[in-house]
């Protein structure tokens, strides 16, 4: 999931909207979320609004919405909100994936066409039961996130050609927790294993993306501004280039930069553990890192 889009039809299918407040938020609302793949850039059929400001998402010629997206307040002068342990977030997903939907969705997905993406958003029923819409079917490089299925909470979507998370996945997790206060997590299916982004503090996690908004070139999805792509890339050259390591270069950022965003992995045995490392400085000036477990 790279690069967020949001869009309502009417019946003559026209891009229709409305302005709706979450706890002093104001920001535009729209009935599904697109998200595309980091690694491509064919956009030539689908009419969407971009979430990231003033782009022309289908390159030239394309509909350039001129649209800046609002990720809400964030920081201020209010009362702190906590950040959600990591290591409880991690036991929560845990949980979430080994309820009898989540498996019935990753499934679905797993033996779907393996070519395109596909997504399936989980929600909670009002006796607290947990529940599965019907699969989003998208293309090569994109498919719909349903936000209105009732309780949605989570969704989970595929990698089709095996990439690592991206900058877009993570703005667009926090475009989705501002949408819902109640969508915190995007488990991302890739090379047979399995991701969760957890935005465990949308405050901090909004002052993160204010601070460093992404960059974004016409026809592609957005990467993060070079401030922080440079330091993540330096890290890639010490944790490696494959799903893991990537993804750890990208947690340590979040982390060093309070984004509050938790990523986290799945191991053998099923269970989500937070992506944590700890920086160390050795006497010649040399830098280690070594992973954080939950006690």
């Amino acid at each position: 999931m790279n690069i967020a889009s949001i869009f309502e039809k009417n019946q003559n299918n026209s891009i229709t909207s409305k302005d709706i407040i979450i706890d002093g938020v104001s920001f535009t609302d729209y009935d599904v979320v697109i998200v595309t793949n980091y690694y491509h850039s064919p956009l030539t059929s689908i009419n969407s609004m971009s979430l990231f400001s003033d782009t022309d998402l289908f390159g030239s010629g394309g509909l350039d919405t001129g649209m800046g997206w609002d990720y809400g307040g964030g920081g201020g002068g209010g009362p702190v909100t906590p950040t959600k342990d990591p290591c409880t977030t991690a036991q929560e997903s845990t949980i979430v994936s080994k309820n009898k939907e989540y498996l019935i969705a990753l499934e679905a997905i797993n033996e779907a066409n393996a070519a395109e993406e596909h997504s399936i958003t989980l929600g909670k029923a009002p006796n607290g039961t947990m529940t599965k819409a019907p699969m989003n079917n998208g293309g090569q490089y994109i498919v719909q996130i349903n936000t209105t299925w009732e309780g949605a909470f989570t969704a989970l979507h595929n990698h089709p050609n095996n990439t690592p998370l991206s900058a877009g996945d993570i703005y667009a997790s926090v475009q989705l927790n501002v949408k819902s206060s109640n969508f915190t997590t995007s488990f991302i299916l890739t090379d047979g294993e399995v991701y969760a982004i957890v935005v465990t503090n949308l405050s901090l996690a909004q002052d993160f993306v204010k601070t460093y908004p992404p960059d974004q070139l016409p026809g592609y999805s957005p990467e993060f501004p070079d401030f922080i792509l440079d330091q993540m890339l330096d890290l890639v050259g010490i944790m490696g280039s494959s799903l893991t390591g990537r993804t750890t270069a990208i947690a340590s950022m979040l982390d060093k930069y309070n984004a509050g965003i938790t990523l986290l992995k799945q191991d053998s045995f099923g269970d989500f553990n937070p992506i944590k490392t700890r920086e160390t400085t050795q006497g010649d000036g040399t830098k280690t890192y070594n992973t954080i477990p939950c006690n």
